[in-house]
């Protein structure tokens, strides 16, 4: 959740359209890669309207602007080996943790923090950049956006869902984040021909700008194993907070050798091709996982030391970040929604009755507002009530819950399924739990950050990972980060990335 909420109209179709998945049946092709040298006026202002709302969606770019530099430095580097050398560029560092990559029309190309991560050398994350670039080039995005129908019934289907999922009215541009569980299946992906295409064309550039280009597949075969782990870690469920990059890109390891054959490249495993000290010194230091303009999750816990509040989900619920708004999903189907909003005037009561509910009976019909307590929670205004809602998987009862803290409004809204009344008064435990951080409390919250570590004669993975400041899985979690096989040692003199507070 960013440092100011936002609850802005639908993500238009445009942008969804162009961040979805690159998966469809059939096979590749290796006829050459199409590419345009340049692009039309409507392509470049496609890109030029999507911008703001991508960076409103993925919560902005990263403060460092050191680190914004340097990514820059390698898409500008492979822009200029592509057929538009001399069109606008634009390359941006989201500041997420979620893992993932994607291109607009327009040459705007993004990665996220959570993706730089997991790289480990300057040629990786040139791959991704590289094959981002191709989808532009090779005007991916014109032939998406004529099959524009089919994502614009799909973004309409995923309005209704958004508001029994508390995305009601205005704060739709959060499907992107959660694009797994209400809007990922519903807009149209790149075709398997277009995504050999752009590892093509991605490979192409990173050899012509003196990368190895066997990086890319180095990248993909440590996502895979990136991947495994977080469905381990998260009991065989997706985790749209930290992985989303395969359902993005259904890539392998493999299927880039192929394109570097059908592109007339070859690698070779050369430090001077790969970058590695430059890549390192770049992110030592970077913030890993969630920022402080984001809030922290720590077990069931969130705090957010900008905005200065905390609470803590129910026994049972998993809670997910993203820029604007928290979800904590629970059993049986159950889930409840936070975020804010800044409309000024109305107390809590006032605003249930005036403004949320009826902003909820815009996307699907409801019943009657029910049960309406006023009291103070954290000592603050509050107040709640129930609102009975149709579904697609039935009628469910909306637990909403509104805090006041000055001009601005806290929302608990708990979806309860019919004759769970216990459940629901479980999920009444999250908006109890509200409080205020003092000043103090609030610094004293520091996100986790990427060191880097000159490897020691004597040190082990297991060693490292016991100084890494993650609570469980630490040796596994070290071996993802840093590219190692499960039974992979280490040689003094190596550099490792470390996970510290």
């Amino acid at each position: 959740m960013r440092r100011l909420p936002l609850f802005r109209s639908a993500l238009a179709g445009v942008a969804a359209l162009f961040i979805a998945g690159c998966a469809a049946p059939g096979g590749p092709s290796a006829d050459e890669p199409r590419t345009v040298a340049a692009r039309s006026a409507s392509e470049q202002r496609t890109g030029d309207q999507a911008h703001p709302q991508i960076l409103a969606q993925f919560g902005g770019e990263v403060s460092d602007r050191a680190l914004r530099d340097y990514v820059d430095g390698i898409g500008r580097r492979l822009a200029a080996a592509s057929e538009q050398p001399d069109a606008k560029w634009t390359f941006t560092v989201l500041d997420s943790p979620v893992v993932n990559a994607f291109a607009l029309p327009g040459g705007y190309v993004y990665v996220t923090r959570g993706l730089i991560a997991l790289a480990n050398d300057e040629a990786e994350l040139a791959g991704v950049i590289g094959h981002e670039i191709g989808h532009v080039t090779a005007a991916h995005g014109v032939q998406r956006q004529e099959r524009a129908g089919i994502a614009q019934i799909g973004i309409l289907g995923a309005t209704i869902l958004g508001a029994v999922a508390g995305l009601s009215g205005d704060a739709l541009n959060a499907i992107g984040q959660l694009g797994s569980t209400i809007g990922q299946g519903y807009v149209a992906s790149y075709s398997r021909s277009q995504e050999f295409e752009a590892d093509k064309l991605g490979v192409r550039y990173i050899a012509r700008a003196g990368y190895d280009p066997l990086a890319q597949a180095d990248f993909l075969a440590n996502m895979q194993a990136e991947t495994t782990l977080q469905a381990r870690l998260a009991g065989g469920a997706y985790n749209p907070n930290r992985v989303d990059f395969f359902s993005t890109h259904p890539a392998t390891a493999e299927r880039v050798r192929e394109a570097m054959a059908a592109a007339g490249v070859s690698g070779a495993a050369d430090d001077g091709r790969r970058n590695r000290p430059r890549f390192y010194a770049a992110i030592d230091g970077m913030i890993y996982g969630d920022s402080p303009a984001q809030g922290f999750v720590e077990g069931r816990r969130f705090s957010h030391p900008e905005l200065r509040f905390t609470f803590t989900a129910p026994e049972g619920f998993r809670i997910q970040n993203s820029a604007a708004q928290i979800t904590m999903a629970g059993p049986n189907g159950a889930g409840i929604v936070f975020s804010g909003d800044d409309r000024q005037g109305q107390d809590a009561a006032g605003y249930i009755a005036r403004t949320w509910a009826p902003g909820i009976a815009r996307q699907t019909r409801t019943g009657q507002l029910q049960n309406v307590q006023r009291g103070r929670i954290g000592g603050l205004e509050a107040a709640s009530a129930l609102l009975p809602a149709e579904t697609q998987q039935g009628v469910r009862i909306l637990r909403l819950t509104a805090i006041r803290d000055g001009d601005r409004i806290w929302r608990f809204m708990g979806v309860q399924p019919q004759g769970q009344d216990r459940l629901g008064l479980v999920m009444d435990q999250a908006a109890a739990s509200f409080a205020k951080l003092s000043q103090r409390e609030a610094a004293a919250l520091k996100p986790l950050r990427i060191a880097i570590h000159d490897v020691r004669a004597g040190d082990t993975p297991a060693s490292l990972a016991r100084r890494m400041a993650l609570a469980d899985n630490q040796e596994a979690r070290f071996r993802v980060l840093n590219g190692l096989g499960p039974r992979e040692g280490l040689r003094a003199g190596r550099k490792v990335k470390l996970v510290v507070r």
